[in-house]
């Protein structure tokens, strides 16, 4: 919805309840709450912009909202709450509105620049929220690069008229660029209209239409600086050895005769290869060495398939190339979708088509014909890498009927195929033995079978089998794990004793079972003064308890998710951790990479991480808790649904309980087979972390005894 200012604040004091049913009808949002925001906050941005001076530039109000009005990055996960489009003294011009209708009462500084205290949780400050969104338009905005904008951005606290907790110390630098504007009287009467005039001086329809219309584009200068740093010999995290540089050439090889032979037809390499065999690093060296080849030019970017990936991806390419923009070449794979959502499907269902999950081609024809365009068109994007590819998700598998996805409708098909569909060249990295959530059903074969329909022509698949760089460099012990979780005779040549470092083994791999929690603290604090790094693990058996509180380290003991009670001589100490604490619900670098000032950098023993944080990740040496959700009875594994707390689980566990619920045998076994196929995959990604050793505390009694009968003394 593209207005004029004075266009839009008539409409606001006149005819509200209209304006709020239109954004509801165009953003797909209509939730009570949502009306409420809109309904407190627009009169409140109406009455700032209704000011003498402002009153022929542009507001931009489109696609879904968090808050008030936002307008939606290109091929991104961020929203602009609003963007004032116009023209400056020679070039066209946008400025973007971070809206918070905060209590600034209970808001104080944070830790560092970026962060503060809201309601006693960690949020990014409002000036740093917005900063990211201008950097991202600046390097990924199609209009704003071929047309040479300037962009600038604020942030309005709409429900203050005092924001000075936000602009002194050690907020004063940020705010020089970035500054955030109260509703007190200085600052609509004064300071914004002088920064926006700093910005835009007429309006510019034109440039407010292209600015509507912007694509995801790169500015490739700037993103072969990111990969030069990438591919620089001296970041430590990306380095190719072995396994991972045969299928780095073999790569190469592809995508050589595919522009020397068929320049005009697509390409898809699938690259297998278990825990260990270093799939994420030949994920990232292939993508900074394909940016350098000019003659794949065009957008190059690295695909995640969870959130929990994508904040580590991003946090690893900023760390490498040194500056926060260089987190837009990291896409999500749910930035491939065709642009339509859930109360789109309702929508139309209510206009009489059928839609269905099953039937999603016809989905997308339609939403075609009608008007929806995807975010990433065919072929905009020169050369995909998707690491973690098994967790692509693909609703049309058997047996998938009522399974969920957060943030990709269902009736939009397999994300494999929009990957290919918008990609010339496309690089699937996986193992699908570790696919965890119910809605990680993507395998090598439907991967080529909805390439095929997204017009791909090449084929090439590379096994990375002979390689392993974490467990000791051991596959044998890689190997030895998943036959012990699969109740599989061991053989000899991958028996305990071929890789084993403690006692007899003649391994590089230490692996030891402790008599209780405290002994895992004190293991791996031996290994922290030595310098390495470790975690505590453990799979979804203890409920998520602290999930969404703001401080949860300060909890008393007895209010932590883990509160474990053991004997020690004449003692019973008390062990408790929290789960992987996850600022503002959605960064889960942290755990992963402990950053500076973080609990997990001040103790990495402080927190115990899940299979969804860990995976595709490695440290020195870990801590699990095997625990009552995977035991041994009698000669085979069972899976405890009592103990099984997977939220991502949801149809497999509701399966068993139905099941169960039946009597019918059959059903029975079926479903409880799928759940312990599902708990042991949790513990082979968890006990595949570790590249040194891991210590195993178990908490069955039963359990540990079958561990100590297979690693014998």
């Amino acid at each position: 919805m593209l207005l004029t200012v004075n266009e839009f604040c008539t409409r606001v004091r006149r005819d509200m309840p209209a304006l709020v049913d239109q954004l509801q009808d165009e953003t797909g949002r209509s939730t009570p709450e949502e009306e409420m925001a809109w309904s407190r906050s627009l009169p409140e941005v109406a009455g700032i912009l209704d000011h003498e001076g402002l009153l022929d530039l542009h507001v931009h109000l489109r696609d879904r909202s968090a808050l008030s009005l936002e307008y939606r990055l290109p091929a991104a996960s961020g929203w602009c709450d609003l963007v004032l489009l116009g023209r400056g003294d020679e070039t066209p011009a946008a400025v973007l509105f971070e809206l918070k209708n905060w209590d600034i009462s209970a808001t104080k500084p944070g830790p560092r620049e970026s962060i503060v205290l809201h309601h006693s949780k960690e949020l990014l400050h409002p000036s740093e929220q917005v900063r990211g969104y201008v950097e991202y338009v600046e390097s990924f905005h199609s209009a704003v690069l071929d047309r040479k904008a300037k962009i600038a951005g604020c942030s309005l606290m709409t429900n203050s008229k005092d924001a000075s907790v936000l602009i002194v110390a050690p907020y004063d630098r940020l705010q020089k660029t970035y500054p955030v504007f109260s509703m007190g009287a200085r600052d609509i009467k004064t300071r914004l209209p002088e920064f926006l005039k700093g910005f835009i001086r007429e309006a510019d329809e034109k440039w407010a239409h292209e600015f509507q219309e912007g694509q995801y584009k790169q500015d490739r200068s700037f993103v072969r600086m990111v990969a030069s740093a990438v591919s620089d010999p001296a970041c430590r995290e990306f380095v190719l050895i072995d396994g991972q540089r045969r299928g780095y050439e073999l790569c190469h090889a592809e995508i050589d005769r595919l522009v020397t032979e068929a320049p005009d037809e697509k390409l898809v390499i699938i690259i297998e290869g278990p825990p260990g065999s270093g799939k994420s690093v030949l994920a990232a060296k292939l993508w900074a060495s394909l940016n350098h080849d000019h003659r794949l030019e065009g957008n190059h970017v690295i695909v995640t398939t969870s959130t929990c990936q994508r904040t580590n991806w991003e946090s690893l390419v900023v760390r490498a190339a040194g500056v926060a923009r260089a987190r837009g070449v990291v896409k999500k794979s749910a930035d491939f979708g065709p642009g339509f959502s859930t109360q789109w499907v309702v929508d139309q269902r209510n206009h009489g088509d059928e839609i269905l999950v099953h039937d999603w081609q016809n989905n997308l024809k339609l939403a075609t014909s009608l008007g929806r365009r995807a975010p990433l068109a065919n072929n905009s994007i020169a050369v995909s890498i998707v690491d973690e590819a098994h967790a692509l998700i693909d609703p049309t598998a058997p047996g998938l009927k009522g399974v969920s996805a957060s943030g990709w409708t269902l009736h939009a098909g397999p994300q494999a195929y929009h990957i290919v569909r918008a990609s010339k060249v496309s690089v699937f990295l996986m193992d699908p033995a570790q696919s965890y959530r119910d809605n990680e059903s993507t395998t090598p074969t439907s991967i080529i079978e909805y390439a095929t329909l997204a017009g791909s022509t090449r084929f090439k698949r590379i096994v990375l089998d002979d390689a392993q760089f974490r467990c000791g460099g051991s596959k044998e012990y890689v190997d030895w794990l998943s036959a012990f979780l699969a109740n599989k005779p061991i053989t000899p040549q991958f028996a305990p004793k071929t890789w084993r470092k403690n006692g007899k083994g003649e391994g590089n791999f230490e692996f030891e079972l402790v008599a209780d929690p405290g002994a895992l603290d004190e293991r791996l604090r031996e290994k922290i003064a030595l310098g390495k790094t470790v975690r505590l693990l453990a799979s979804y058996a203890v409920k998520w308890s602290t999930k969404g509180v703001g401080d949860p380290h300060a909890l008393a003991e007895h209010e932590r998710d883990f509160v474990i009670d053991y004997e020690r001589g004449n003692k019973k100490p008390r062990w408790s951790r929290i789960w992987n604490y996850v600022p503002e619900g959605k960064d889960y670098s942290v755990f992963i990479q402990a950053p500076v000032a973080s609990r997990i950098h001040a103790d990495p023993l402080s927190e115990v991480g899940c299979p969804y944080v860990v995976r595709g990740f490695d440290f020195d040496y870990v801590g699990m808790l095997w625990l009552p959700d995977l035991v041994w009875r009698k000669d085979r594994w069972v899976a405890q649904l009592e103990h099984a707390h997977e939220s991502a689980w949801k149809l497999t566990l509701s399966k068993v309980k139905k099941a169960r619920k039946s009597k019918d045998a059959s059903s029975i076994a079926q479903t409880e087979a799928n759940l312990l196929e599902s708990v042991t995959r949790g513990y082979r990604i968890l006990l595949t972390r570790a590249i040194r050793g891991a210590y195993v505390w178990c908490q069955d009694d039963e359990t540990r005894e079958k561990l100590k009968s297979v690693l014998g003394k």
